[in-house]
């Protein structure tokens, strides 16, 4: 299912993310960007103009203009609930970039006003539609390996925020790395294992400078009820800055499944044997793919994904997981609400 019309769209926030949302839009049939808003007139229209959309500098325009069906919220963090409750109570469908909120129970507000509403709340966790990504649940969700009982995930790169004055090295705007880039790696593998982690423990350093009020690298560790432990690895802080590098591995009782780098195709050991395939993990196809799959789900919520209450639920762990580097204890993070 899915709509068959077109689905008119504003992008809120005019930073670098906003730009892989604007492109997914122009490879699509069935979305097109209509305007898009930003307090810095100049930025909205730069990336307004090769898409022929307007520019506006002010969100009341966007909830007044009756062409807009959808809004993908590019936003500092600390500004979600308000702006996206704003959305979310004119009447629009809203895709927001992760993380949902800075604490679990702003990101309640979100989620009960969306239900409320009735309008469709997806959070862009866009790691879960990499083809990558994909493949490996498909495995893993069709028995392929077995019960998973070990998952570890590295996403490490160079510098990608800009200058010192940048809103993610912001604390306060922010939330920490945990939340901000952790969310990705914590979701992925809680999904892959199909359970929620009972405890969490992170460390970090601030390896580019002890200046920086938040930690540019982490691991954080996972531990699942039945046993299963997965290690999430995020860094920033990788040189040469332009370095950039992936690595999965999901390990059941039967079997394993892993990509050991990004220039390599994913293998596979099971009952059957080996294998070995090429799911594309490029940046713009995961855009792309969590567009149509925000579309399809426009006329038919039940096909959301991921679903809100999973963008909810590692919110809480983000959040066990700055407390954790806080306090150096591991983290309780209690059933999921």
């Amino acid at each position: 299912m899915g709509t068959d019309r077109q689905v008119g769209f504003a992008i809120v926030g005019a930073g670098g993310i906003a730009g892989e949302h604007a492109r997914a839009l122009s490879r699509s049939t069935r979305g097109r960007l209509v305007s898009v808003c930003d307090t810095r007139l100049t930025a909205a229209e730069q990336l307004a103009a090769p898409h022929g959309a307007r520019a506006v500098s002010d969100l009341t325009r966007v909830l007044d203009d009756p062409t807009v069906d959808a809004v993908i919220l590019c936003t500092p963090n600390r500004t979600h609930v308000p702006l996206g409750r704003a959305v979310i109570e004119s009447g629009r469908h809203l895709l927001i970039e992760k993380p949902l909120a800075l604490t679990s129970p702003d990101a309640e507000i979100l989620v009960r006003a969306a239900e409320a509403a009735d309008r469709l709340l997806i959070v862009g966790h866009t790691h879960r539609h990499s083809a990558q990504a994909q493949a490996i649940a498909a495995l893993v969700h069709g028995g392929e390996i077995g019960a998973v009982r070990f998952v570890h995930i590295v996403m490490n790169g160079g510098w990608l925020w800009g200058g010192w004055s940048s809103w993610v090295l912001d604390r306060g705007l922010s939330g920490g790395h945990a939340l901000h880039n952790g969310v990705h790696l914590m979701d992925l593998a809680a999904w892959w294992v199909g359970e929620d982690p009972v405890a969490v423990r992170a460390v970090g350093q601030r390896a580019t400078s002890a200046a920086l009020d938040i930690h540019d690298y982490l691991v954080i560790d996972l531990r699942f009820a039945s046993g299963a432990v997965a290690r999430c690895e995020v860094s920033r802080a990788e040189l040469p800055r332009d370095a950039s590098f992936t690595q999965l591995r999901v390990v059941g009782d039967t079997g394993t499944v892993e990509r050991r780098w990004d220039a390599d195709g994913m293998q596979a050991w099971t009952d059957r044997g080996q294998g070995g395939w090429s799911p594309d993990g490029a940046v713009e196809r995961s855009f792309t793919a969590q567009l149509e799959r925000f579309i399809d789900a426009v006329d038919d919520h039940a096909l959301a994904f991921p679903p809100v209450r999973d963008s909810l639920a590692v919110v809480r762990w983000a959040e066990a997981a700055e407390e954790s580097l806080a306090t150096g204890a591991s983290i309780s993070t209690g059933g999921r609400g």
